[in-house]
């Protein structure tokens, strides 16, 4: 099932406990096909445009963290769900762990990939070069980015087809959204509050990432009560690549096995 309703675009896919996936900065739902595909068999896949992302409308309120997980919440409620297991990467993790300690009572358990609970100086200093590239244009962003998100070799494998989605998604890009997104991004602080986090946690962070570096999600996962973290040594930001999908796959199907036995 797709829908577009009340400014966001969603999808839902399969019967199961749910999966609800949060994507990143200038992502959209497309972000999760892969590991929807998967899972949809055995879990009920929901998956969402943040506001001004994919095909979702920006609307006219303040963009904020908060305000992006009342969407969330107003769509959960619309589809009679009461409790999700959350999936978020970059931006979508800060958006899952906003979620889990304002909703703590709709959380089964929290998956953050590439993520932070607030902007220190080093990623408040990145954050503001978004902002920077943004205002030149799309293109000029991607270009920037591109090399903080994915390996060298990854980069120089795919050029072809990175240089058409770097066309396709300047035609489509809503550049205002997008640094609305960052300044959200630069007010979010909840690092005084992770410990209210009490369901399974799992983080996964590259090795490689320039833009939030593991240091910062160790920082986080030793505030958050029994959660584990997976340093994956063959990336940077962008954690699903190549070989890397199937073995998150894994590590989502066993991470959500184990919190049931248990």
């Amino acid at each position: 099932m797709a829908c577009k309703k009340n400014i966001m675009n969603y999808k839902v896919e399969g019967n199961g406990e749910p999966l609800l996936f949060i994507h990143g900065l200038s992502d959209s739902l497309l972000y999760w096909e892969l590991l929807a595909s998967n899972l949809k068999d055995n879990y009920q896949i929901i998956r969402v445009d943040l506001r001004g992302h994919g095909e979702s409308e920006l609307g006219s309120d303040e963009i904020s963290v908060d305000l992006y997980v009342d969407d969330l919440i107003g769509l959960l409620n619309e589809l009679n769900v009461d409790k999700v297991n959350l999936i978020g990467f970059s931006l979508g993790g800060a958006i899952a762990l906003d979620f889990a300690i304002r909703h703590p009572e709709m959380v089964c358990s929290l998956v953050v990939m590439s993520s932070f609970a607030k902007a220190d100086d080093y990623l408040t200093q990145i954050l503001n070069q978004f902002k920077s590239r943004l205002n030149n244009g799309f293109k000029d962003f991607y270009d920037f980015i591109l090399p903080k998100v994915l390996c060298p070799d990854v980069i120089e494998e795919n050029r072809e087809e990175l240089e058409f989605l770097r066309e396709i998604s300047s035609k489509n890009a809503n550049v205002e959204a997008f640094i609305k997104a960052v300044d959200a991004g630069l007010a979010f602080d909840v690092e005084d509050k992770l410990s209210q986090i009490t369901v399974p946690t799992l983080i996964l962070s590259g090795k490689y990432d320039e833009i939030i570096p593991p240091y910062i999600q160790k920082g986080m996962q030793e505030k958050i009560k029994g959660s584990k973290m997976i340093i994956f040594d063959n990336a940077r930001h962008n954690l699903l690549v190549g070989k890397n999908n199937e073995e998150i796959l894994n590590i989502l199907k066993n991470f959500y096995k184990k919190r049931k036995d248990e």
